[in-house]
């Protein structure tokens, strides 16, 4: 009778979605000073809710954290994960750039925004870290 040979593949050294689709994770920081946007800005027409609606006309979201404290302001910065490899592309039809890069300048764009009227003219977005997260 013939053996099968069983074999132990390598995985390779990045990360992985389960989901059935790749996805991309951005982090964003409100970049801020003095505004936890945590209790101040997530109620009706609040500036985070904007944003993650802002994100959601560019991407379908499939999760995303909570806000958590920036190194020296609450509140200010949390993650979004995205379905899809969203690397670099014309994003908004003119030049090719990052999706992060484009969201950044997508939120910047929101300058008198929310219940407190704050702006997000100094807002960062770069790649989650292992970002993207390849479909299995």
């Amino acid at each position: 009778m013939a053996g099968a040979t069983q074999v132990n593949p390598t995985m390779t050294n990045e990360g992985r979605s389960y989901t059935g689709t790749s996805l991309t994770g951005l982090t964003i920081d409100y970049a801020t000073n003095g505004t936890d946007f945590s209790s101040t800005e997530m109620g009706p027409g609040g500036a985070h809710l904007q944003v993650i609606d802002l994100i959601s006309q560019h991407a379908s979201i499939v999760l995303h954290s909570g806000l958590r404290t920036d190194g020296s302001n609450a509140g200010q910065v949390w993650d979004c994960w995205v379905r899809g490899d969203r690397g670099t592309d014309t994003w908004d039809g003119t030049n090719s750039e990052t999706f992060a890069a484009f969201m950044q300048t997508e939120i910047r764009s929101l300058t008198s925004v929310g219940a407190g009227s704050v702006s997000l003219s100094t807002a960062t977005v770069v790649a989650a870290e292992g970002s993207p997260y390849l479909a299995e």
